[in-house]
């Protein structure tokens, strides 16, 4: 009997103070396998990642609103509820500073155990291979020339695909499927590509629109990846030309690409293999955009001689995109920016938020690729149907 009292205390008092092991662990094992990102791609990424995230993913999906939204929602109220009665039973207590302190070791050990858990669903999925090495895509430094034909390119086969889209009364682009609709059938997208590109295989899964997002586009964020749910979240209140491409985006953040770069060219990638057209032009005007600004930043001769080709349709998108965006802009987007810049260099992201820029790169190495392989022209299956 003594010897199990001894047993429970030991193990009440090293209770006190392992709380930040999960943490720690988590924390070194991505910093350390970040030198071995071959490592992380086959035991984690493909195994352990996929293990965990499909099954959960399969679950969350299953519920039709956004689960990340009502937590943020109802969360902060339930918290205040509970520190409410917290603060009265602790007026009751003797020894008030024991309990305290027992209410900061289980809040400790909670997020600690939660940074774990956000290093196995998303945080080492940082430290992968890159997509560039996975895919065999030809990433290096390109010419300006290069630059302007690839995005001549994206602009023609953009226009094509405006020919094929619906309007609204304004001449908008609107979704033939509205939206509730486009995001059941997102990830059929990754199921086709697939066949061709195996890393990007999974189970189907539907990103969630958020019903505040009004609101939420003063942080000037259009998606949202929430590991400990697996769940992706878009702003359904923006223009809506951009919604395909942003769920395609979150979509690949659910199966196991972390960085924001690569998960915006696997948006492009896979938006291409869609059957419906909508999805292929989003991801397209959303590649021809980037690399435009890309081509301006180096050759502006060029860049006009590109960008005058934009269709009347395109930019009448660009101009309802630019309108409302135009509202939102202010302090909280600032601030918005910081924080998300902040938290891509704490995770191996070193460039911040101008990581999302080197996404250009994997599409003029997909280009090349396409083009030696004789294989651009069908590489849009709505544009080239067969």
């Amino acid at each position: 009997m003594t010897r199990l009292k001894n047993e429970r205390y030991i193990g009440h008092q090293l209770g006190w103070y392992l709380w930040p092991l999960p943490a720690l662990a988590a924390f070194a094992a991505q910093r350390l396998l970040a030198a071995r990102p071959d490592l992380v791609e086959t035991l984690h990424s493909q195994r352990l990642f996929r293990y965990l995230a499909g099954p959960l993913s399969f679950l969350t999906s299953l519920v039709p609103f956004s689960l990340t939204e009502a937590a943020v929602v109802f969360g902060g109220p339930l918290v205040i509820v509970l520190l409410v009665i917290w603060l009265v039973r602790l007026s009751r207590q003797r020894r008030k500073g024991l309990y305290a302190a027992r209410l900061l070791r289980a809040v400790a050990w909670t997020l600690s155990i939660a940074y774990l858990a956000f290093m196995l669903l998303h945080g080492l999925n940082y430290a992968r291979m890159p997509v560039a090495q996975s895919f065999q895509l030809p990433v290096r430094e390109r010419a300006a020339a290069d630059l302007a034909q690839t995005a001549d390119w994206l602009v023609g086969q953009a226009n094509v695909l405006r020919e094929k889209v619906q309007e609204d009364d304004d001449g908008v682009f609107r979704l033939s499927q509205g939206i509730q609709g486009t995001l059941k059938t997102a990830s059929a997208a990754y199921a086709a590509a697939a066949d061709d590109y195996p890393l990007l295989s999974g189970g189907p899964l539907r990103p969630k629109g958020v019903l505040l997002s009004h609101t939420w586009s003063y942080t000037g964020i259009a998606g949202l990846y929430m590991p400990l749910l697996v769940e992706s979240n878009v702003n359904i209140d923006v223009p809506e030309h951009s919604i395909p491409e942003t769920a395609l985006h979150e979509i690949a953040h659910t199966r196991g690409f972390a960085r924001e770069d690569e998960a915006g060219f696997l948006a492009f990638l896979t938006g291409l293999y869609s059957d419906n057209p909508d999805f292929a032009y989003s991801v397209l005007l959303g590649a021809a955009l980037r690399t435009l600004n890309a081509l301006a930043g180096v050759d502006m001769d060029r860049y006009q001689a590109v960008a005058v080709k934009l269709g009347d349709g395109i930019r009448r998108d660009l101009d309802a995109s630019a309108r409302y965006w135009k509202q939102f802009e202010g302090p909280v987007q600032e601030a918005s920016t910081k924080v998300n810049d902040a938290y891509l260099q704490a995770n191996l992201q070193e460039d911040g938020v101008r990581s999302y820029g080197r996404m250009v790169d994997l599409v003029l190495a997909w280009y090349e690729q396409q083009q030696a392989a004789g294989t651009l022209e069908a590489a849009i299956r709505t544009a080239n149907p067969g």
